[in-house]
């Protein structure tokens, strides 16, 4: 913050000479110009005199010369209290607190520094913030200690940027927040800095698998459980990343080779039986109620223009193409990445009798919202499609690039 103040300080300086030096001289050289004008057209009328006196076409040549002489006397501004007045203190001190109060002014109304200070509490709490997230946590850890701390952790990095378990650590945090850009990047950093890689892996794999790279992440975590079979965390992102394409089958499968493995006192034994149960009721639910009417492909896109928020969520909806805002099907995806393609149906209505099927025609939109609420517009941006007819299946592509 010293050198910010240095900087600042002398740019105002620097501001302050370049609007004060032209009121030091300003008015002197202008008087100086003026002499300087009127000193070139006495010479020229008196040339004229003497040539008209040569012609004898003048009688007293010698009182019009002193009548000119007299007239470049009164025309002559002294030079002395123009400088005077161009160099008064009072002037000066003026402008220069002029500059200083528009300058730290303008910077007290827009300028970052509430966000300066709040950054340099923060990293000067990691250890704090370190002991009541990691070491002695409680019931009272808030996702903003845990933002708080990844701030202040990134801060260090930045500082000793080889600290491999920095890096993993920073890593497992923002896969806790479901931040899948700031995890990969920080574990492929922390993949370049170990000598054993598959400790990173399989977070490595996770994340991949939120940004929507999923066979990256696929072979990664195979690879994992062909050398180390009994790999729980393994499993576990293996099961995830079924589930999170809809293939329940396949995450009931995995999570069951994870109970097999497992002993029945672990803590997450009864978690992943919840999981199971869960993944059936799901395929059950599916089987029993077959999906009827359109299916929609949209492939969605941003503009180059959309600006990239962690942690924004991505909203695609249907609504009447005859009017009305409210959604008929909607699909909420959390840190999306693009491009991407999803499948819009009956199966996604918000009531079931009032569905796709229920409208001649529809609109497909596609909304991000860094709030994660779709009704906040505060710096959503949105694309939509044309007129949908609803009695057929249809590809579509959708780009986000309007903002609300």
């Amino acid at each position: 913050m010293t050198v910010f103040w240095i900087l600042s300080a002398t740019l105002v300086a620097l501001l302050a000479l370049v609007i004060i030096l032209p009121l030091t001289r300003g008015r002197a050289e202008s008087s100086q110009s003026r002499n300087e004008l009127n000193t070139r057209l006495y010479r020229q009328r008196l040339k004229e005199l003497e040539q008209d006196s040569e012609l004898g076409l003048l009688e007293d040549d010698a009182a019009l010369q002193q009548e000119l002489q007299k007239s470049l006397l009164d025309d002559v501004v002294s030079d002395e209290p123009a400088a005077r007045r161009g160099r008064s203190p009072l002037v000066l001190l003026s402008a220069l607190a002029l500059v200083v109060l528009v300058s730290y002014g303008t910077y007290w109304q827009l300028g970052a520094y509430r966000q300066v200070d709040e950054w340099q509490r923060v990293s000067a709490a990691l250890p704090e913030l370190s002991r009541h997230v990691l070491i002695q946590p409680d019931d009272t850890v808030t996702d903003q200690d845990v933002r708080e701390l990844i701030l202040a952790l990134r801060t260090r990095l930045h500082q000793d940027g080889d600290d491999y378990r920095g890096w993993l650590l920073l890593g497992r945090l923002a896969l806790e927040l479901r931040d899948g850009e700031t995890a990969r990047d920080a574990l492929e950093k922390a993949m370049t800095l170990t000598d054993e890689p598959d400790a990173v892996r399989v977070p490595y794999a996770e994340a991949l698998a939120m940004t929507g790279e999923s066979l990256r992440a696929e072979r990664l975590v195979r690879d994992v459980l062909t050398r180390q079979p009994g790999n729980l965390e393994a499993w576990s992102v293996f099961a995830f990343m079924a589930l999170q394409q809809s293939d329940y089958q396949l995450a009931i499968a995995r999570w069951q080779q994870m109970l097999e493995i497992m002993p029945t006192d672990n803590p997450r034994y009864a978690m992943v039986q919840r999981s199971i149960a869960f993944a059936e009721q799901q395929l059950s639910g599916s089987e029993q109620a077959p999906v009827t009417g359109p299916r929609y492909q949209v492939e969605i896109n941003t503009a180059s223009s959309v600006p990239y928020h962690p942690g924004a969520v991505l909203f695609v909806f249907a609504v009447d193409a005859n009017g009305g805002e409210m959604p008929l099907a909607a699909r909420r995806i959390e840190q999306p990445a693009f491009p991407m393609s999803i499948t819009l149906s009956n199966a996604d209505a918000m009531v079931p009798e009032n569905n796709l099927s229920s409208r001649e025609a529809v609109i497909i939109k596609a909304r991000i919202a860094p709030s994660g609420n779709v009704t906040d517009a505060t710096d959503a941006w949105e694309g939509r499609s044309g007129k949908l007819a609803t009695d057929e299946d249809s590809q579509l592509s959708v780009l986000i690039d309007t903002p609300l």
